[in-house]
């Protein structure tokens, strides 16, 4: 009778472990899915979930260009495609969305760096979408070369990822 006892006894705090531990485990369960959706959230208000701003972008980029008082501001987008590989070493699918890349090709002239990375940082701030700088070459117009029509000494030939999460249907 003792040996029975001494083996519900072992049982019963075995089970009670058992019981702690799924505990331990829904508590974390919980607290990762907590964080997931006020991560979702914060993506959500920032405009990155859902369909392409483009309409919004053109617009936010005009208004930062005349703030700005950028000499020279060229752009045009790429079709959106799904991000690759160099960007996003995941690959493009995320839980139930698709991540979304539309490349940006920018030609600007100015007068010196600060206005470039001033720009960038205005476009990241400003838009629904996280933007990625993937390459930015800087030139400084020959000496002598005499322009004087343009002011701007500086030119930029830059590539940026606009990023936006597509829900998968």
């Amino acid at each position: 009778l003792q040996k029975a006892g001494e083996k519900a006894a072992r049982e019963a705090s075995a089970a009670r472990n058992d019981i702690r531990a799924r505990l331990a485990r829904a508590r974390d369960e919980q607290a990762e899915l907590r964080d997931k959706i006020t991560r979702f959230q914060a993506l959500k208000e920032r405009g990155l979930i859902g369909p392409e701003q483009r309409l919004d972008w053109v617009e936010t980029i005009a208004r930062i260009k005349a703030a700005r008082r950028i000499f020279r501001l060229d752009y045009d987008f790429a079709p959106q495609r799904p991000v690759d590989a160099s960007v996003l070493p995941g690959g493009p699918a995320a839980g139930g969305f698709d991540v979304m890349s539309s490349q940006m090709r920018m030609q600007v002239q100015f007068l010196h760096e600060g206005e470039l990375l001033a720009l960038i940082d205005d476009i990241r701030n400003s838009v629904r979408a996280m933007i990625q700088l993937r390459s930015c070459n800087l030139e400084r117009a020959p000496a002598g070369a005499g322009d004087r029509s343009n002011p701007a000494p500086l030119k930029a030939e830059c590539t940026l990822e606009w990023i936006t999460l597509k829900e998968r249907k």
